[in-house]
């Protein structure tokens, strides 16, 4: 039997840091160690994770070789063989996108040198399996390896059990995670409960199950310390335990109001509350804290764990609360240790398909404060449980799992690449060289010309169509009338006779390897519809020839909830299935909107899109039209005509709080919501992918661009900008952080914080807001 090699990509791995994802990790690689199974562990973590990999090494005895990922800076460009991969910064729907990136380019980095997985797999948390899957499914890396992503408790899934702040970057977080869960080869589940919760709440169908494996993980204990027997301690003193975290879904502030009410109900009761576990919000460590009745304070105490964490388990009741869990493996080291149990039945971890039986393993309350105080009392007052049974699943890595690679197709179906012009003439070249240019050989070129009056584009256009006289491979459309971007497409797809179709415009153009790669993976992978490539914009010929780009626009694809805020599925020069366009136009009724209208009713329909992890579309910037936003009541009337065109009932997928995130930006900055609205439609070769850029760009207010602005002018100036950084930094350190760190959960530059302070203060004077605001979108 041959070796196989499996990499596990993770930030959490137990003993170096806490986490359940860690102790599941943890759990595998000593589990096999210990069966001897034939397996070669890598362990892939991001820089950014307090441990080294000799002492990763040193732990597992050699049997493990670890990886760490720098990811780069946040402005800072990447290119391979396969073209350039946009900063981590221009990734708008969530920091986690960039970061899948930089995982997948080591993970390929290490590929191109000769180290090949079989199995890589992710967590479901933070989604960073994305970019690999979409590097895998274009064909370009990873074709023997089988891509899994493991369930263990996504943010998605936890947002839904905790209170929602309406942040727009968390409609990215949980798209980057549904997306990966659904592109991914294999998706792996600890219990069925959990499995079929993940599929009703992302919204997948039944066939999405045949990817799934069901596989209990090992519980590897810790050598158990000397035993406290909970016989030599009186009932009425035994200690309620909570040892998971002060977190909101796992519900510790129900775990002290039962423990108050149990306290309050059975006056004979002298044991204490102890709350030993980590805490990481420190607000809601407040309002746990501040459930305490003042005669009772004494009895609560709160600790990190270390040492007595076992201690306290062997010897007292453990409670869990949790609302959601996916496993948890607390309860069964908790169980096994000899510890009284309490849990929350309607916690699906708990639930009937668990190993856990009331009364036999465990007490379970139905999630009610009484119930929780009886189960408490129940607990502490009766008879010994037995410890909880199971049986482990070999991994699935111990058999044959390993996917044989689509298979490509022989034939080139022939695809034709739509160029709109109006009045652009001149930057027609650009358009059609980069299609000359193209690897693929089977394009029919179609000119549709919008309506243009301008003697140059006359001329052009005549000397095109004696060209396409002379061969089928070009042919000019021309409209009478000026119909705008929506009715030129239409026009285009009409005359289109390819397979696919690509819309370009006048000074649009793709990579050479675009149209060969997107190809590629739609013959092989028929349940896509499109491939969307990731875009840059540049000002000038020189910048494109020398592909240095002053803006970058990426896209998630399919993304039915974000897609109700903002155009963050594709780009108009995505590659698209000509029967797509038979089914769905674009709608020419809208003054506006309209790519943002298509692509939102294409993912409501269903359809799936395939993203570029590199840069495969180029545009020409235009600076007039970056911060051109509809008027609010434009801007809304356009929102109603779009949501009013979409099928129902939407994809399951869709998450209402998509459109209260939308409402909630527009209510809080209504100005600072319109500037990252899509710029009204400018005749031009650019005008649909700068409004592209303009929706990516959602939730970022001007006022960042101006400091980008200003930043990379200062940094022309060596001596200059450390000195002012230094200076800046030293006193704007957040409190209680590092300066110019950001903070767990943030992940602004210093250059943001700051100005966002400032717009604070303006604010307090509307008036001279909203001139500053105007002033500064003329001059930029």
């Amino acid at each position: 039997m041959s070796t196989t090699r499996v990499c596990l990509v993770t930030d959490e791995l137990y003993p170096f840091t806490p986490g359940g994802i860690g102790r599941v990790v943890h759990n595998l690689i000593m589990d096999s160690q210990r069966q001897g199974s034939k397996v070669e562990f890598h362990v892939l973590m991001p820089a950014t994770v307090p441990v080294q990999k000799a002492q990763v090494e040193l732990f597992f005895g050699g049997g493990v070789k670890a990886h760490l990922c720098h990811f780069r800076e946040p402005h800072q460009s990447a290119a391979d063989a396969h073209g350039l991969y946009p900063p981590t910064s221009a990734f708008r729907d969530s920091r986690w996108h960039g970061e899948s990136l930089e995982l997948m380019r080591y993970l390929k980095a290490r590929e191109a040198e000769g180290l090949h997985f079989d199995v890589i797999e992710f967590a479901d948390f933070r989604g960073w399996a994305f970019a690999t899957l979409q590097e895998k499914h274009l064909g370009l890396a990873f074709a023997q390896s089988t891509i899994s992503v493991r369930l263990h408790s996504s943010y998605g899934t936890i947002m839904h059990h905790e209170p929602n702040t309406l942040e727009v970057e968390n409609l990215g977080r949980f798209e980057i995670e549904r997306k990966s869960l659904l592109d991914a080869d294999l998706v792996v589940g600890h219990l069925p409960s959990i499995v079929e919760f993940n599929r009703r709440f992302y919204g997948f169908d039944d066939a999405w199950l045949r990817k799934v494996r069901v596989e209990f993980p090992p519980v590897v204990m810790d050598p158990p310390a000397e035993a406290s027997s909970l016989t030599d301690i009186p009932s009425t003193r035994r200690n309620l335990v909570f040892v998971t975290k002060i977190q909101h879904f796992k519900q510790p502030d129900v775990f002290v109001r039962g423990a108050v009410l149990l306290m309050r109900t059975w006056p004979a009761y002298e044991g204490k509350a102890i709350l030993a576990c980590h805490a990481f919000d420190l607000d809601f460590l407040a309002e746990v804290k501040a459930l305490i009745p003042p005669d009772l304070e004494d009895r609560f105490v709160f600790m990190k764990p270390g040492p007595d964490r076992d201690a306290y388990i062997r010897a007292g009741v453990v409670v869990i609360t949790s609302s959601y869990e996916s496993l948890n493996l607390t309860a069964y080291e908790a169980s096994v240790a000899g510890a009284r149990l309490v849990l929350n039945s309607a916690c699906l971890a708990f639930g009937d398909e668990s190993p856990f039986v009331d009364g036999v393993h465990c007490h379970k309350y139905d999630g009610g404060l009484d119930s929780l105080a009886a189960a408490m009392r129940k607990a502490l007052d009766g008879p010994a449980l037995s410890p909880v049974r199971w049986s482990v699943d070999r991994p699935y890595w111990e058999r044959n799992v390993r996917d044989a690679p689509p298979g490509r197709a022989a034939q080139s179906p022939l695809v034709s690449v739509v160029v709109i012009n109006h009045d652009q003439g001149i930057f027609l070249p650009i358009a059609l060289q980069g299609i000359a240019a193209s690897t693929y050989p089977e394009v029919e070129v179609i000119i549709v010309d919008d309506g243009s009056t301008s003697a140059f584009d006359m001329q052009v256009l005549q000397r095109l169509e004696r060209s396409s006289a002379e061969g089928p491979g070009l042919s000019v459309v021309r409209s009478p009338i000026h119909r705008g971007l929506a009715g030129a497409r239409n026009l285009g797809s009409r005359a289109a006779r390819g397979a696919y179709v690509l819309f370009l415009e006048s000074d649009e153009s793709v990579s050479p390897g675009f149209i060969q790669h997107a190809v590629s993976a739609l013959e092989s992978r028929p349940e896509f519809a499109g491939v969307v490539p990731t875009g840059g914009s540049f000002h000038s010929s020189e910048e494109l020839a020398n592909r240095e780009f002053k803006g970058f626009m990426t896209y998630l694809g399919d993304c039915p909830s974000y897609a109700l805020v903002a155009n963050y599925v594709a780009a108009p020069t995505a590659l698209l299935r000509r029967s797509l366009l038979t089914q769905q136009g674009y709608n020419e009724a809208l003054s506006g909107y309209a790519d943002w209208d298509f692509f939102l009713r294409l993912v409501q329909g269903g359809h799936r899109f395939l993203v570029t992890n590199q840069v495969h579309a180029f545009s020409r910037r235009r600076h007039e039209s970056a911060h051109r936003a509809a008027p609010p009541r434009q801007h809304f009337r356009r929102l109603v005509r779009m949501f009013e065109g979409l099928p129902a009932p939407l994809h399951p997928s869709t998450r209402l709080f998509a459109m209260l995130a939308h409402s909630r930006e527009a209510m809080m900055d209504p100005l600072g919501a319109l500037e990252s609205q899509p710029a009204q439609p400018v005749p031009g070769a650019a005008a649909a992918l700068e409004s592209a850029q303009v929706l990516s760009a959602a939730a970022r207010p001007l006022r960042y661009d101006v400091v980008d602005m200003m930043n990379a002018a200062l940094k022309r100036l060596p001596l200059v900008h450390p000195f002012l950084k230094q200076s800046v930094t030293s006193t704007s350190s957040p409190a209680g952080g590092e300066p110019g760190v950001a903070q767990p959960g943030e992940a602004l530059p210093l250059r943001y914080a700051l100005v966002d302070r400032a717009n604070v203060l303006v604010k307090r004077v509307p008036l001279l807001h909203r001139a500053l605001k105007q002033t500064v979108s003329r001059l930029t």
